[in-house]
């Protein structure tokens, strides 16, 4: 069978040869004669010739397209890299500009508080265990850091005390801590008390207002400042705003509860405060 194929596949070709050859010695022998051979050789050329054009066809557009599509490819790709460089001068613009805010605080707060004598540090991790709060700055002991000393905010919020001091690093217990205990006055009304960390506040990241009098008339949103008792803490560094107040355990005394005004969770840069004068 495949012998049979193959040699009427052959016979087809010398016809093919034979035609064409005919056509064109007729065309020599016999100008403007030719058109019978000529439209028999068209029958059969024809379909090849329109198959050929058509996978030209189909060949160039291929190409156009795959051509097209890389040429795509790489504007997407520049213009990817070109986004991705606006969206970093967007971060870098938006940290100068909070760095720029932050020293404006800070030389703000040193003209009002000349006798500050402060120290910069970044915020390097954060840890909130059950029971404590605490973070981790980027000074210690080689600036002059000790243990006992308050970290604050470029705007006087209190931050917390450094409990643990390394060469280059050095712990801060926040005002969350258990352990936290903070001479405060409520501002306005001057009512004492004591702001200490709390087991179940710190869990919403609350601190309480104890010993308060039980005739102190208090309302949400009051200030709550440091009153300078314990030589730890200068006077009117801001602690938080009172959201709650109840009657305590022994109903002789009110509790508040107080939202720290410093974001702990989102804090960067603490101003450690080394020294200053203690006014009586």
């Amino acid at each position: 069978m495949k012998k049979y194929f193959t040699t009427r596949l052959r016979v087809v070709l010398v016809l093919a040869v034979l035609a064409a050859l005919i056509t064109i010695g007729s065309m020599f022998l016999w100008p403007g004669k030719a058109g019978v051979l000529n439209n028999a050789v068209s029958v059969v050329l024809n379909p090849v010739k329109n198959g050929v054009t058509l996978l030209v066809d189909k060949a160039e557009r291929l190409y156009n397209y795959l051509f097209g599509y890389e040429l795509l490819q790489a504007e997407n790709e520049q213009l990817q890299a070109e986004l991705a460089n606006m969206n970093q001068d967007i971060r870098d613009a938006q940290t100068y500009k909070t760095e720029n805010e932050r020293l404006r605080e800070l030389e703000n707060l040193t003209e009002k508080h000349t006798d500050y004598d402060l120290a910069i540090a970044n915020v390097v991790s954060r840890s909130g265990g059950s029971y404590g709060s605490t973070v981790t700055i980027s000074q210690g002991s080689s600036i002059g850091l000790e243990a006992g000393m308050c970290a604050i905010t470029e705007t006087g919020q209190v931050v917390g005390i450094l409990s643990e001091v390394g060469t280059n690093w050095a712990t801060v217990t926040t005002i969350l801590d258990t352990t936290s205990e903070i001479g405060a006055y409520i501002f306005g009304s001057g009512y004492t008390c004591i702001a200490q960390g709390d087991f179940t506040l710190m869990k919403e990241g609350k601190l309480r207002a104890s010993y308060l009098s039980s005739s102190a008339t208090i309302r949400n949103s009051d200030q709550l400042l440091t009153s300078g008792d314990g030589d730890i803490y200068p006077p009117g560094l801001v602690i938080g705003g009172v959201t709650d107040v109840g009657d305590d355990e022994t109903n002789v005394a009110k509790y508040a509860v107080i939202t720290p005004t410093v974001d702990l969770d989102a804090v960067e840069q603490v101003f450690v405060i080394k020294s200053y004068d203690i006014k009586d």
